[in-house]
């Protein structure tokens, strides 16, 4: 539960604004706050009592940002090196155990089951890193809304001889050896973990922790009562909780025995079964209820809101404001009640304070107008507080501005103001040091005249009404997009063409802002494109979608509606088809529905509302929940369920109402498309495959399976088979995929989505979903992973539309979602086979890919060949690009080739100078194409080490080393050619003397990706923190971009004006950032990938910077559009309509309407 920041508590810690206390006791303090992006976090500020204790620290953060985050808190953010250190987690909403066992009473059961899963997970986790929890307690569990998470690494420390020293930790869930002084190690945080499971399963402590002397000796006479555990709970929580440190079982083999089965991925297993052991947060976030208060003002309100909140801060913490600083008007006041109301604004007297510094950031329309307005705040700060000063000293004349200070006020005023507004007594201080100002100046003529101008315009003294008028509206129209652009923001999964289209209607309305432009690619490259909800959905009604997902059935009360999904109406209407139905499936063309009841199966032909032929599969029974009614691709067999857990299944010809079985007499589980092959379960563990047309049984490499079979499906070729099964560990499953005739199995999957399994768009690709809402899509030729993403919503039945390059899928609440998945059909250049690295020239003419031992210059656009395929050896592909694109140099081995890039000639061949270089790793040209900068690897040493970095002339062909140097992969030129970055951290070259230059502070945590900006001012490198922008020679850092929401970022590049970064994450997702306001602006391009995928592909913006190239690390080249006319165009056509004119009347209220797609 967090309570109020005490008086001295801090606003702001680093990055992050605080919103209250989440606890504080002898270890340090932890805070509830948001980081720059609005990101949720908890903060904790250790005590420290030695120098030793802060270099500990330093260590043991770094061990827990490796935690993967399985069940635990990620720790995202560790300053050690400042002068109060902090560490920072992802914040986790929700109740701790202890709170939910003490409203809700003991778990049981399954739940009880997966509690201890998901700690031990943690557990696993954590012990990985070489950390050492040594505070698990109820207290630090919290169940939320994606499953219990293990929190508070503030005492973390890595195992071995630094967990000996002083006891941490709650007593009652210490180990008797660390309450004997013998320090901590893993096997403590197992007592932990089974005195947890205790608590969990009684409801209370199983040591109550009264009188400290009293709970040591309980816990050192402590012997478990286990007997009310499951099992195998009261086997393992009785091992963990041995006195014998050394008898208690690790962390993974506990978690191994939980999940039963092989060893596998455990902390995904571990991790996806906890996962359904959620609670729901108690309430929305700081910034959603501002967000709500906002949406309820009235326009006039609601223009005022950024003018008072921006007053309430003051550079890194808040200010208390008096009434009478603020303009006085009636909707500042309706506002300032409603804010207070609700607790986000505090009132003392006549003051007025924001309540919580955490609102700052994680109000995303606040962080907005802060940085449209960062650079104007303090000049603001400073004429607010010296009018103030000279309305409480009497008006002196001596307390007003003067000289350089008016004028950059008055300079602000006039030219520079975006949301703040002048009060009375800012104007009446300005007027009269203006008026001194002049009478004071010896230069009469320019200065009085300037001064005058910049009076009148910053007081609005021209009295041209129509100045003021247009001034107004685009303020006006400037509020309603950033709204606009927020409201498309939430509903962009709820309907998403309206999103797109109101993303369109905030930039036509603010095109100058970010917020709109980044709206708009967002729009673009969002993957859900529609989402149709049934208008009569009821709980009980039966669906069936058509085999692309285009067509949906919905049957209720013997009536069935039959829908168009993309044109959201309504087909036809069949009557008369009887009550009792519990399954339906449509057939592949739509032409006919299947109803199964308890006494068997009916078909209708959905065209005339007609019964075809009598009832059929009446030993079928009630079906079982788990297996649906199907038509296979044909449309000629329909799979029935069977109320039998051994005959799950049956296969049945509908033309001839006859069920298939096998040779052997058993019925068949699934068919292949040309009848050829079939697949026998026994609802145990064994199962068959046979050639039907022979009647021979095939052999195949591990069937009967270890599971028991809950998917069967034939691709459409008949030429593989894939499986699910279940295993039997917590809902876990196994996917294997097999060649046939052979029976040779090509792949297994286990853990992960994969209730269910499907060949999609034909023969490319294969698959897999579940109950977790995680769709992945596999290439059939390689099986590599092409699409990893969790759904907007639970799967109820999935298609596949082939022409239409989407995936639909229903939900259980009645809804069709759309995805557009056309990028799986991009093909890389030159071919299907794509390379495994790409590399873009600076004008995006020409890519060069290397695959296995091969590379090939095309042409980008069209994938013409134009060099190659040339041989290169080595483990670590090194290509670079001269700056005119004419030239492309590569490493092979120990040898450098520079070829020309239109004719495929070798312009200079060369080895490496340095002693014992043996391999190229990284390669960069000079701006003016004349020097060839190499680092490179001597793998023939013990241990290997990194030469010095060569400098070649190609030119004179005479090379340079670098004393000193060692280089890297990551190695530019800065534009001006005067600097050499070379590695992560970077060394500094001077390239001209060949001498390293020092680094200055904090740079050597720079360990990430760089990029220089064209004017050689500025460059850029991403971390886990985000970006940071720091000046050309890296003497001071000048921004903290926020980090987007994706995975790590691998590659960064400048627009040609320098205003835009782009990022390569991974995931194969591009995302933009706008450099002076230090906004996101948003993604134009989503490879729909896990973070955990994808390699660093290669980005180049054109000369113009309106498009924006990208080149896969398969050879896939792909143009973004970034001007926002073609964007918003792009968008439009995407869509498809207008909007209607309620919709309008409802986000766009008072705006005359105008032609939101113009030639659409």
């Amino acid at each position: 539960m967090m309570t109020p920041l005490t008086p001295a508590d801090p606003h702001r810690i680093g990055g992050y604004w605080l919103a209250g206390r989440l606890g504080a006791g002898g270890q340090g303090v932890v805070y509830e706050a948001y980081g720059p992006a609005g990101e949720h976090v908890a903060i904790k500020v250790p005590r420290f009592d030695s120098t030793e204790a802060r270099v500990r620290l330093a260590k043991e953060a770094a061990a827990a940002r490796r935690v993967a985050s399985f069940c635990t808190a990620k720790v995202i953010d560790a300053q050690t090196a400042e002068p109060a250190p902090y560490i920072v987690s992802e914040f986790v909403p929700g109740p701790n155990l202890r709170q939910v066992v003490t409203e809700s009473g003991p778990y049981e059961g399954d739940r009880l089951h997966r509690l201890a899963v998901g700690v031990a997970t943690a557990l696993m986790a954590i012990h990985q890193v070489g950390i050492v929890h040594r505070d698990l307690k109820p207290d630090n569990i919290i169940l939320g809304p994606d499953g219990p998470r293990v929190i508070d690494f503030g005492v973390a420390r890595e195992a071995g001889p630094t967990t000996s020293g002083a006891v941490i930790g709650t007593p009652g869930y210490m180990s008797p050896e660390v309450l004997a002084g013998r320090g901590a190690t893993e096997a403590a945080d197992l007592w932990a973990w089974g005195m947890v499971v205790l608590f969990a399963a009684t409801g209370k402590d199983a040591i109550e922790a009264d009188d400290p002397m009293s709970v040591v000796t309980r816990v050192l006479d402590f012997r478990p009562d286990t007997g009310g555990l499951p099992e195998p709970l009261d086997r393992l929580v009785a091992a963990a909780l041995d006195r014998d440190p050394a008898n208690r079982p690790a962390a993974g083999t506990v978690l191994l025995r939980l999940l039963g089965g092989e060893q596998g991925d455990l902390l995904s297993r571990g991790g996806t079964l906890a996962a359904t052991l959620k609670e729901e947060p108690a309430g929305p976030d700081l910034g959603a209820v501002a967000e709500e208060l906002y949406a309820e003002l009235t326009e006039a309100e609601r223009a005022s809101v950024p003018e008072v909140f921006l007053r309430m801060i003051d550079g890194d913490s808040l200010r208390p404001v008096a009434r009478d600083e603020l303009p006085e008007t009636e909707a500042i006041d309706a506002l300032l009640a409603v804010f207070a109301a609700a607790g986000l604004v505090a009132r003392e007297g006549d003051s007025y304070e924001l309540a919580s510094p955490g609102l700052v950031q994680a109000w995303p329309r606040l962080r907005e107008w802060l940085a449209a307005n960062r650079d104007g705040l303090a000049v603001h700060r400073r004429l607010a507080d010296a009018a103030a000063q000279w309305d409480h000293h009497g008006r002196k004349p001596a307390d007003l501005l003067h000289g350089s200070n008016l004028d950059r006020t008055l300079q602000w005023a006039a030219t520079e103001r975006k949301d703040l507004t002048l009060a009375r007594r800012e104007r009446e201080f300005l007027e009269a040091a203006s008026r001194q100002a002049r009478r004071q100046s010896r230069r009469r003529g320019l200065l009085a005249a300037a001064l005058a101008v910049l009076l009148v315009a910053a007081l609005g003294g021209f009295g041209l009404a129509e100045s003021l008028r247009r001034e107004s509206n685009r303020q006006r129209d400037d509020a309603l997009a950033r709204e606009l652009a927020l409201r498309a923001a939430d509903l962009r999964q709820a309907e998403p063409p309206l999103a797109r289209l109101l993303t369109v209607a905030a930039w036509r309305l603010g095109p100058a802002l970010p917020e709109t432009r980044g709206a708009l690619y967002d729009s673009l490259s969002q993957p859900t494109t529609d989402a149709f909800t049934d208008p009569y959905f009821e709980q009980h009604n039966l669906y069936a979608l058509s085999l692309d997902g285009r067509t949906l059935v919905s049957v209720s009360g013997g009536t069935a509606r039959i829908w168009d999904v993309p044109g959201r109406r309504e087909i036809r209407r069949l009557s008369g088809l009887g009550d009792g139905a519990s399954k339906a499936a449509l057939s592949p063309d739509g032409a006919m529905l299947a109803l199964q009841d308890e006494h068997g199966v009916r078909l209708w032909d959905t065209g005339t509302g007609t019964q075809l032929g009598e009832r059929f599969a009446q030993d079928a029974g009630e079906p079982l929940i788990t297996q649906p009614l199907a038509f296979d691709t044909t449309g000629r067999l329909l799979q029935v369920p069977k109320d039998s857990p051994t005959d799950s299944v049956q296969m049945w010809d509908v033309s001839t109402r006859r069920r298939l079985t096998a040779p052997s007499g058993s019925g068949l589980f699934a068919v292949s498309p040309d009848g050829r092959y079939g697949y026998v379960s026994d609802g145990r563990s064994d199962a068959q495959l046979w050639d039907l047309r022979s009647g021979r049984r095939l052999p195949t490499s591990d069937l009967p399976g270890q599971g028991v079979t809950i998917k069967a499906v034939f691709s459409p070729d008949g030429r593989s088979l894939a499986t699910v099964e279940d295993i039997g560990a917590g809902h876990m499953t196994r996917t294997r995929v097999y060649d046939l005739p052979s029976g040779t199995r090509r792949s297994t999957r286990e853990g992960g989505p994969g209730e269910s399994v499907d060949f999609a768009f034909g023969d490319r690709f294969v698959a897999l979903w579940g109950w977790d809402r995680e769709l992945e899509i596999l290439r059939r030729a390689d099986h590599d992973t092409v699409f990893q993403r969790k759904l907007p919503s639970e799967v109820r039945e999935l298609r596949f539309d082939l022409p239409g390059r989407a995936v639909r899928f229903m939900n259980d609440s009645g809804t069709v979602y759309t995805l557009d998945v056309s990028m799986l059909f991009d093909a890389p250049a030159g071919g299907s086979d794509g390379p495994d690295t790409a590399l873009l020239d600076p004008s995006a003419r020409v890519v060069a890919a290397m695959s296995g031992d091969t590379l090939i210059m095309r042409e980008a656009a069209t994938g013409r060949r134009l060099a190659g395929p040339l041989t290169w050896r080595g483990t670590s592909p090194a290509m670079a690009f001269s700056p005119d694109g004419r030239r492309l140099a590569y490493g092979d081995d120990n040898t450098v080739h520079v070829i020309e890039t239109v004719s495929g000639r070798v312009s200079a061949e060369f080895t490496l100078a340095a002693e014992g270089a043996a391999e190229v790793t990284g390669l960069a040209f000079s701006p003016d194409g004349r020097t060839l900068a190499i680092s490179s690897w001597d793998q023939g040493r013990t241990p290997p080490r990194d030469p010095p970095v060569e400098l070649r002339d190609l030119e004179r062909g005479s090379s340079t080393l670098v004393t000193g140097s060692h280089g890297d992969s990551a190695m530019a030129f800065r534009p001006d050619g005067r600097l050499l970055f070379a590695g992560t951290p970077p060394e500094l070259i001077d390239p001209v003397n060949a001498v390293t230059r020092p680094l200055g502070s904090g740079v050597d945590r720079l360990d990430g990706t760089f990029a220089f900006s064209p004017d050689s001012r500025q460059v850029a490198f991403s971390g886990l923190d985000g970006i940071s922008v720091w000046n050309g020679d890296l003497s001071a850092k000048l921004a903290e971009l926020p980090r987007g929401p994706g995975g790590e970022v691998e590659l960064l590049a400048w627009s040609p004006d320098g205003r835009t970064l782009a990022a390569y994450e991974r995931g194969l997702r591009v995302r933009l950032w706008d450099v002076p306001t230090r906004q996101m602006l948003g993604v134009v391009f989503d490879g729909l990938l896990s973070p955990e995928y994808g390699d660093p592909g290669s980005l180049v913006f054109s000369a113009d910077g309106g498009k924006l190239y990208n080149a896969a690390p398969d050879g896939t080249v792909r143009t973004h559009e970034l001007g926002g006319e073609r964007v918003a165009g792009e968008v439009c056509e995407r869509v498809g309509r207008a909007l209607t004119a309620a919709e309008w009347e409802r986000y766009l209220p008072g705006i005359e309407p105008f032609d939101l797609c113009p030639g659409s």
